[in-house]
């Protein structure tokens, strides 16, 4: 389907962004997602892209299986699937594609540069449940769910480990989740099998080496590159929301 060279260069990029998401517990979705739409029609980049980013993510959450946050990721995955299934209504015929950008723009920039006699973004279990039921809906209209759940992160109880880890369990899901959606939508896999697999493969590569650099960052460093990918996550948002409307 492509030439051997955007093969190549597709999968050196997915061996990258994998490093990224691996140290940082996220970006490097948004960065792939990004380089996709030099190569790809929009109808074709977010189910590859989600299938890429289900084994990322579920090569990160294998090697840090033992940081899970549990409690928070049982509530999570009860509201997922509903917000999944609504997605494909909205998708088709209801919701303002602009307006899911703005939202989690604003999120991301009141976790990132809140005051602090301002509350934090820091929910109790049962609220990522309601996080969870936003997030499928994200999952198929936006493509990267990343952005939407990492604000959520930004809390004093949890170790750089726990944050990557977690953060893939429940990404791993929302994933997971396109799948059956996409299939509804007609969208056909096998067309794209071996791109797919190609990618997937450089991105538990990647997955593995940036999991072995995550081991050596310190908890304040990882907390300070963790704001920074999330505000140019939100940044990266926001211009495109701007992008709807001029």
């Amino acid at each position: 389907m492509f030439s051997s060279m955007t093969l190549a260069i597709l999968t050196i990029i997915t061996f990258f962004t994998s490093i990224i998401s691996a140290i940082i517990g996220m970006g490097g979705g948004v960065l792939l997602l990004s380089a996709m739409t030099f190569f790809m029609p929009l109808n074709v980049i977010i189910p590859v892209h989600g299938f890429v980013q289900l084994i990322s993510n579920s090569t990160r959450l294998l090697v840090l299986k033992l940081h899970i946050k549990w409690r928070f990721f049982i509530f999570f995955i009860a509201g997922m699937p509903f917000g999944a299934a609504l997605s494909a209504f909205l998708l088709k015929d209801v919701i303002n594609e602009s307006f899911p950008y703005l939202a989690i723009s604003i999120l991301i920039f009141y976790a990132v540069f809140k005051p602090k006699k301002m509350p934090q973004v820091e929910i109790e279990s049962w609220g990522w449940t309601i996080v969870g039921f936003f997030t499928g809906i994200a999952a198929i209209i936006v493509g990267a769910v990343g952005p939407l759940i990492a604000p959520f992160f930004i809390r004093n109880d949890l170790e750089k480990e726990e944050i990557v880890a977690t953060k893939a369990t429940m990404q791993m899901v929302s994933h997971l989740s396109k799948i059956p959606v996409f299939l509804y939508l007609d969208f056909k896999f096998e067309e794209y099998a071996s791109e797919t697999l190609l990618m997937a493969f450089a991105a538990i590569i990647g997955t593995h080496y940036g999991i072995k650099i995550l081991k050596r960052v310190n908890n304040v460093v990882f907390k300070r590159l963790y704001k920074t990918v999330l505000f140019v996550s939100g940044v990266r948002l926001l211009y495109r929301f701007v992008e709807f409307h001029i």
